[in-house]
């Protein structure tokens, strides 16, 4: 499977893939490589002017070893790899615990080719560690989740102020810099006009029940982006802070979309991104979704 946004900012990428390790390529110490993998590896050694012996190791005198990066040491290891057969068919790769990379069954194993230096790395762990180091809501959740409840809050405050029926005018920058990092600010207005179209019901399920916040006289309802607004520069600058990439989610969904075992939040995902047709105005598929969340179903190829 091929490396998505979150992965790709995880590992500094500008390309990568990964999938399951199984049983047969322990047993046989060899994986073969297929699709993104194998275009990857070929790839990256035809841009490097390096060829891939066609045959087995034995006969390729050394040449079948190729030199990886093992994350996330950046340790330098040499595995072979071959096509096996005259026709280029296959593309193996040899794991060896001599060599330093042999992973577990059922690990997630991926390669990737880095940002800064071009260099190819190689590394495995197990499946829960990678969809917890990969999903935005053990990214992005645990630092900014409270921040945004108190937009929404501020929100609804605004908009009751105004008697939920007029839009805001613009109050704060889409993002400002501080001296740390990047912090992108939502526009509140967009986040009104976004409850005020859901007519304050949940978007995954309107017979959800919502408390009357007392502040507003208005059911308390939670604004979450689709896609992270922070991902704007890896979509080439696509503005993410707009109503097509907003639902309203009452709290438990809103929490549900971020921690909740994969069935329900790809039901969640399912139905915000059917009603802003995410796919028609900002050309992820549905499987690109489920990777930002985790959630996708890793398997060997």
């Amino acid at each position: 499977m091929q490396f998505g946004i979150v992965q790709q900012e995880k590992f500094n990428a500008k390309d990568g893939s990964y999938s399951l390790v199984t049983r047969r390529e322990l047993i046989d110490s060899q994986i073969t490589a297929t699709d993104a993998e194998a275009a990857l590896l070929r790839n990256y050694f035809l841009m490097r002017g390096e060829r891939i012996h066609v045959g087995n190791v034995k006969s390729s005198n050394g040449a079948a070893a190729k030199e990886f990066k093992l994350f996330p040491s950046g340790q330098i290891i040499n595995l072979n790899l071959v096509y096996p057969k005259p026709e280029k068919s296959e593309l193996r790769l040899y794991i060896s615990k001599g060599a330093g990379f042999f992973p577990n069954e059922g690990d997630v194993w991926f390669l990737f080719i880095r940002r800064d230096d071009e260099s190819l790395w190689i590394g495995s762990m197990s499946e829960k560690e990678w969809r917890r180091l990969n999903s935005i809501g053990k990214i992005d959740d645990e630092e900014s989740l409270l921040d945004e409840n108190i937009d929404d809050i501020d929100a609804q405050i605004l908009a009751q102020q105004n008697h939920c029926n007029h839009i805001i005018p613009e109050g704060k920058p889409a993002s400002i810099i501080d001296s740390k990092r990047e912090i992108i600010v939502r526009r509140r207005e967009i986040a009104v006009r976004r409850m005020q179209q859901s007519r304050y019901k949940c978007e995954f399920d309107v017979s959800h029940s919502l408390f009357i916040a007392k502040a507003t006289g208005c059911p308390y309802l939670e604004v979450h982006h689709i896609i992270p607004i922070r991902f704007q520069k890896q979509l080439h600058g696509l503005k993410l802070d707009t109503l097509n990439n907003l639902c309203c989610l009452c709290p438990s969904c809103h929490r549900a979309i971020h921690h909740a075992e994969d069935d329900l939040v790809k039901s969640i995902l399912d139905r915000v991104a059917e009603k802003r047709e995410i796919t028609k105005n900002f050309g992820l598929s549905t499987e690109d979704l489920y990777r930002l969340y985790a959630v996708e179903d890793i398997v060997r190829q």
